[in-house]
């Protein structure tokens, strides 16, 4: 094999480098991982404002709260996914069903400082998402598996201009950490498959602005929206079972124990959401959440001295939309239901398995009751994430695969505890 055959084989496993941080544009969607207020489906997000998640989900929301308070949360999530393969490059047939159990945690907090001006944090997981694909099914050359995880730290300024209008700012940190697997098709077939491994994490800086208007006693308007943001991501690739010509190709281009930088752009988002109450018992809400996908790309890979320019332009704007009501019996006890839709961020024919984003459709339903002394939320949603139809095609080595998900749900279960002091 000449030196030009190899560079264009070896070329081929640049993707290695694009794959975990490919996904993170998903800390702009939401999964079902954190609700707002109860928020069956991720109803109420903006409009109703009622509690210390307002610092997150609606800023300017919080000069509503006359006392301390203090919201805890955790969110168990079970999830399922399994991709059928209805024709492939390579042998291996169909994926691993992949089943997770996720437990996340969530802290809001509101400190009045007078009668206008409000403070507020909050640490919690605005998003994630993951797939285990397996180690021997026929698209293991182009994903195996993929973790990746958000931890999103904000603080919240809010004034009271009057008695219909707040308004908020202030910013908002998140760490982000990636894991990316991928099996590698070794030139030597005697060697098998080898494999690498990704790991990157880095933080980024962005801010929130939000606003909230009384229109009547019974109804109120709320508007949020943060900043793109654009991590650093760092880390290592660790390779293991490589035959020797592929090693020694790797180690030649530099990519053996090098660190990857990865710039890229997680995009802004936009919410505007409406509560009314019906009467002393019944209230409506409503949310649109805008999300600015064809904007999202990758700026800059970086591999030693060698910087690789890359954009990717598979995405459009995404639009998320949730209805909710809520009944309320009795003194701080109450139910809720709620219904979600989110438009796919990109099309059958540009979708990949490294992020095989569809349409979302959500039901859910809520209770509010009291319980320890304090007023507890609970929550369940079920989340349908669409049958990410897809044809990749990642060259000799990595393959290509035609399918879908058969199977490709969640279920979310939210606990929260209201701690006013």
């Amino acid at each position: 094999m000449t030196q030009c055959k190899l560079k264009k084989v070896l070329a081929e496993y640049r993707f290695l480098f694009s794959m975990g941080w490919l996904i993170a544009l998903f800390m702009a969607l939401p999964p079902g991982l954190a609700f707002a207020e109860i928020g069956p489906a991720l109803t109420g997000l903006t409009g109703r404002a009622n509690d210390a998640t307002s610092v997150f989900f609606s800023p300017a929301g919080i000069t509503r709260l006359d006392q301390p308070e203090l919201v805890v949360q955790t969110t168990l999530m079970y999830q399922e996914s399994k991709f059928d393969v209805q024709q492939a490059s390579f042998t291996g047939g169909n994926s691993d069903r992949d089943r997770r159990l996720f437990a996340i945690p969530g802290a809001y907090y509101v400190h009045p400082l007078n009668e206008r001006w409000r403070l507020g944090f909050s640490v919690n997981v605005p998003s994630g998402i993951g797939h285990d694909y397996g180690k021997r099914w026929s698209g293991r050359y182009l994903s195996e598996s993929s973790d990746l995880a958000f931890i999103a730290v904000s603080g919240v300024l809010a004034y009271k201009f009057s008695d219909r209008l707040s308004l908020a700012a202030g910013p908002y940190m998140v760490y982000t950490d990636s894991t990316t697997k991928v099996r590698v098709n070794n030139l030597l077939p005697d060697y098998g498959d080898g494999s690498v491994e990704l790991e990157e994490d880095g933080t980024a800086f962005g801010y929130m602005l939000g606003a909230t208007y009384q229109l009547t006693p019974a109804t109120s308007i709320g508007t949020v929206y943060r900043s793109e943001v654009k991590p650093d991501l760092e880390g290592t690739p660790t390779f293991k079972n490589l035959d020797p010509l592929l090693r020694e190709g790797l180690a030649a281009l530099d990519l053996l124990g090098t660190e990857v930088d990865v710039d890229f752009t997680v995009p802004a988002q936009a919410q505007l959401g409406v509560y009314t109450e019906l009467s002393d018992r019944w209230s409506l809400t409503g949310d649109l959440m805008w999300i600015d996908m064809s904007e999202f790309g990758i700026t800059r890979v970086s591999v030693a001295k060698d910087s690789i320019s890359v954009r990717t332009d598979g995405f459009r704007d995404m639009w998320i939309g949730t209805a909710g009501v809520k009944y309320r019996y009795a003194d701080q006890r109450a139910v809720s239901f709620g219904a979600l839709y989110a438009t796919s961020p990109t099309t059958d024919s540009k979708r990949v398995l490294a992020i095989p984003l569809d349409r979302v459709i959500s039901v859910g339903a809520g209770i509010e009751l009291p319980c320890f002394g304090f007023v507890c939320h609970t929550s369940l949603s079920y989340v349908d994430m669409g049958d990410g139809d897809l044809s990749e095609d990642g060259g000799p080595l990595r393959g290509s695969v035609d399918g879908s998900f058969g199977s490709n749900w969640a279920v979310a279960l939210d606990f929260q505890i209201v701690m006013r002091f």
